[in-house]
């Protein structure tokens, strides 16, 4: 018992150290959730604002309304619009306000639990170099206070679980990802496929949430609701919007792939990103395996996806900002180049895309993220007399 005080009463003191020494990238975040609030507080409701979707998901939760008509743009579980639910007693704009800082908070504590990953040395400047370069590439996506960051928070929390042995936490965490946002079923797949001993409490504990609106609404409702899902699944894959994955890209540059060989292209991509995230745990840079496979989980999110949109790559933001600040910290002047590059790169997107709206410029996020994906297929796959002293991979032992 004493031996287990001990080990509970260090963790405790090394967070309160890590706090304590990332504690200006923690400002920054605060002013920066500041700044959105000021701005957002005076919202209306709108068709074009995000949080009324997420508030009329809760009322019609609320009311017994079904959550999928053809006309309510409500594309997520039914456990998301119970959490949304619980937000309703509030004014729409103090609601809208506060659902942007908590979104913001699960993002930035993602961030700063996955920037401690690695086995060299912790530089007190990574999480505040990180922060700002984060801040800078996914302020769209806050302001909107799209879900997307907190699902990627709670991707980055589950995988530094991982990492840490806290495979009950992860699986929590996971799930929760899951619920939140179904994109991250895929994060969640990889993470149970690569990680055998994760995948029985990952099917608990997303049977537990799925299973939890029954608790607050009648059982003929809720299955209702779920018998629903395929066809609102099936309508949003079938919306012919511009979206930035991978296929609007190959539309631009003239060639548009038919729905089977789009299915071709997910299944391959599927699985060359289950070969790589299963050999990132075991040969992984030093900045740990979990950013790698929050990496790559990402990038097949954001260029398969049936939807991705621009401020979902919010997402990829964190893996820029991490490679660009252990890049400044080793001296790894190409890695900083091209890192330093695709953030500018997506810095500028948006004044291209308005600039050259029917051009390949409109689609640069998704060309950035093929090359941070072929990157990082180099790091994984390149032999281990390659590695030089900046990158030393080593193996990860099993979790």
């Amino acid at each position: 018992m004493f031996v287990v005080g001990e080990a509970i009463a260090r963790r405790a003191h090394a967070l309160d150290h890590r706090f304590g020494a990332d504690g200006r990238g923690w400002v920054v975040w605060a002013c920066f959730a500041l700044l959105v609030l000021l701005a957002r507080l005076d919202s209306t409701d709108s068709i074009e604002n995000v949080i009324s979707v997420y508030r009329d998901s809760g009322l019609r939760w609320l009311h017994g309304e079904d959550l999928y008509p053809a006309q309510f743009r409500f594309n997520y579980l039914p456990p998301s619009a119970v959490f949304f639910a619980a937000w309703n007693w509030l004014p729409f704009p103090v609601e809208g306000a506060l659902w942007r800082i908590a979104n913001i908070a699960i993002f930035a504590l993602g961030l700063w639990r996955i920037s401690a990953l690695g086995d060299g040395p912790h530089s007190p400047t990574r999480f505040l170099l990180a922060s700002l370069i984060t801040i800078a590439l996914s302020a769209s996506a806050a302001r909107y206070g799209q879900l997307t960051l907190a699902m990627s928070g709670l991707i980055m929390i589950a995988v530094a679980d991982i990492e840490a042995g806290s495979l009950w936490r992860a699986a929590i965490f996971a799930a929760l990802a899951v619920v939140m946002k179904p994109l991250a079923v895929v994060a969640w797949l990889t993470l149970a496929a690569v990680y055998p001993r994760l995948r029985w409490r990952a099917a608990i504990t997303l049977a537990f949430f799925l299973l939890l609106p029954f608790l607050f609404q009648k059982t003929d409702y809720v299955f209702r609701q779920y018998a629903a899902l395929p066809a609102m699944l099936e309508a949003r894959a079938g919306q012919h919007y511009h979206w930035q994955h991978l296929f609007g890209l190959l539309d631009m540059l003239g060639w548009v792939a038919t729905n089977f060989q789009q299915m071709l292209i997910r299944g391959i991509g599927a699985a060359v990103v289950l070969y790589l995230s299963w050999r990132t745990r075991r040969r992984a840079p030093s900045i740990g395996a979990g950013l790698n496979l929050y990496a790559l989980a990402t990038c097949y999110i954001l260029l398969l996806g049936s939807a991705t949109e621009r401020n979902t790559y919010g997402m990829l933001a964190p893996f820029i900002a991490l490679m660009t600040a252990t890049a400044w910290e080793t001296r790894n002047g190409r890695r900083l180049a091209l890192m330093s590059g695709l953030a500018l790169i997506m810095l500028a997107s948006h004044t291209l895309t308005r600039a050259f709206p029917h051009t390949a410029l409109a689609t640069l996020k998704p060309l950035v993220c093929v090359i941070l994906f072929c990157w990082v297929v180099w790091i994984t796959l390149r032999p281990p007399a390659a590695i030089d002293s900046h990158t030393d991979e080593r193996p990860i032992e099993a979790t």
